[in-house]
């Protein structure tokens, strides 16, 4: 199959080992020395892994390909550090191709069926459970355009890890399965991970009671999260108005594919449950839940919840929301674990799961509750995303901005932390796509606030009293994805002698300006447990630094 090599279908049956004493899929520091490949020369450990793929894969260098990106500025700088760096070996011809960030995920959709020869420089936001930082990405199930494994990469030993990291209940041993899944997918190479992200965000001083959510998706709870207790203000006016990267290409959660998106409609759709500023499990739709058995679970629904378009929040809408993901893009949201739902009353609902299922709580943050207007047809969310949320949508001028307004029959009566309604009236997101352009758009007082600032200006503004800086290590990551359906990236040695030679160091000091972590593994160290800088370092040690 397409990723396995010897020793991968060894370990499957033997189970897991300890970590970094495998034989099969040892470290390279045992190759040295200059082998002359036609007219290539390969020059250390890396080239020669490639090399050996190349000559496997009957391909005769240089071999022309792709690094596609995003219209970013900072992309566009990696994507050059990275085509100076394989060109310069020699087995390759590398162009760079810019889109749009719409046209950019049809691609990557499309890449697969297409045969499409390029690698994919992108970005995934992960959350606050492991398995959300791997499975759509790398198991078999998660194929494009069903789910987001660009390459089309299979293996089964990393399926079952994936699998068995689900079903398990118990901290330890997913800590165990996740590390050694993490270890076996850097020793196969289906993508190459570059940088840890940090969520930054910047605010001038009218904006009092900000706090920086750590995954990206959630950059806009801080205007009004009262399930996290949180919540902000304006000194004058009540209009907020922050920025977003690219426009917004889907308002509909079943096939929402890109962060913007989800930035986008995180105000106006809310879950059964939500994961606080701090990664802690608070109710939100669902006042409360009890486990009834192994894979069956009981919510008590709160009562007196108002959709946007006056319908009143019952267990239907529960078990019609989870339903209509069947088939959709973002299926596996659901299907990983939704077996059945048993209506107990009109706030009382069973859930059953098709199989014990560990992140389930924070699977359930995942999918947001809609109205039966857009379950039974009647209703395209896709046009407007209606949801029970603190915001509902006013208007969506593409390419320009994207605008809400605090929905007043919102259900939270106040707290001592948070008041029953909304300081904000209006929030306004302006879609400006280049960072330099947001960075001028806040420092002339055209918005209040910025997700996007370049990283080389964040200095400067923590050093100024007029604004306000929140950073924090964040669920994304960056990362290449490679054409794993087409040779010579189906070889495996290929994709591990480019992950060899990424200049990630280099890029994140002269890209990034040191905002980030250098990243090895797909996990992000927001889950420190199973990805902490030790971890990452052993990682780095066994499989991608040469000696």
């Amino acid at each position: 199959m397409v990723g396995n090599s010897v020793g991968t279908d060894e370990r499957s049956r033997s189970g897991r080992r300890s970590f970094l004493k495998r034989t099969g899929t040892a470290g390279i520091a045992a190759l040295a020395g200059c082998i002359r490949f036609n007219t290539v020369t390969a020059d250390g450990p890396a080239e020669e892994l490639i090399r050996d793929g190349f000559e496997a894969a009957g391909i005769e260098p240089p071999f022309q390909t792709a690094i596609a990106i995003t219209q970013d500025e900072e992309r566009e700088r990696f994507a050059q550090l990275l085509k100076d760096e394989l060109d310069d070996t020699g087995f390759f011809d590398i162009s760079i191709e810019q889109r749009d960030f719409g046209s950019q995920v049809d691609l990557m959709l499309s890449a697969a069926k297409k045969e499409a020869n390029a690698m994919f420089v992108a970005s995934w936001t992960g959350g606050w459970d492991p398995s959300d930082y791997v499975d759509m990405l790398f198991h078999s199930n998660n194929w494009t355009p069903n789910g987001f494994n660009v390459g089309h990469y299979e293996s089964e030993a990393v399926d079952e890890y994936i699998d068995t990291g689900l079903t398990e209940t118990d901290p330890d041993e997913r800590v165990d399965i996740y590390r050694t899944l993490q270890e076996e997918l850097v020793a196969d190479s289906p993508a190459s991970f570059l940088r840890f992200r940090e969520t930054t965000h910047v605010w001038d001083d009218a904006v009092t009671g900000w706090r920086t959510y750590p995954l990206r998706t959630g950059a806009y709870y801080a205007v009004y999260a009262p399930w996290a207790d949180v919540y902000t203000d304006l000194e004058d006016g009540s209009e907020f108005i922050g920025d977003l990267g690219s426009d917004v290409n889907n308002y509909d959660p079943v096939s929402i594919n890109g962060t913007v998106s989800s930035q986008a409609t995180a105000l106006i759709y809310e879950e059964l449950v939500g994961v606080d500023f701090d990664g802690e499990v608070r109710p939100m739709l669902a006042t409360d839940w009890e486990q009834l058995d192994a894979t069956t679970y009981r919510f008590t629904l709160r009562e007196d919840v108002e959709f946007h378009n006056g319908e009143e929040f019952t267990a239907d809408h529960v078990a019609g929301s989870f339903e209509r993901y069947e088939g959709e893009v973002r299926e596996g949201d659901v299907y990983d674990w939704y077996e059945d739902c048993e209506r107990v009353d009109e706030h009382t609902i069973d859930v059953e799961c098709r199989r014990e299922y560990g992140p389930f709580e924070n699977a359930l943050f995942n999918v947001p509750i809609v109205p039966m207007a857009a379950i039974d047809g009647t209703h395209e969310l896709a046009s407007e995303p209606i949801g029970t949320g603190p915001y509902r949508f006013v208007e969506h001028d593409s390419g320009n901005h994207w605008r809400m307004r605090r929905f007043d029959d919102h259900w939270f009566e106040g707290s001592k932390a948070v008041p029953a309604t909304a300081p904000i009236e209006t929030v306004t997101l302006e879609i400006i796509t280049e960072k330099s352009s947001r960075q001028g758009a806040l420092e002339r007082g055209d918005i209040d606030f910025s997700t996007g600032i370049p990283s080389v200006s964040l200095a400067d503004f923590e050093g100024n009293d007029a604004y306000g800086v929140g950073r924090h290590v964040s669920g994304g990551f960056d990362m290449v994805l490679y054409p794993v359906y087409r040779a010579p990236f189906s070889e495996r040695s290929v994709r591990r002698g480019v992950n060899m030679l990424i200049p990630r160091e280099e890029t994140l000091e002269t890209v990034y300006n040191g905002v980030g972590q250098l990243g090895y593994t797909p996990v992000s160290p927001l889950l420190e447990n199973y990805a902490d800088e030790s971890f990452q370092e052993a990682i780095a040690d066994e499989y991608v630094r040469p000696d």
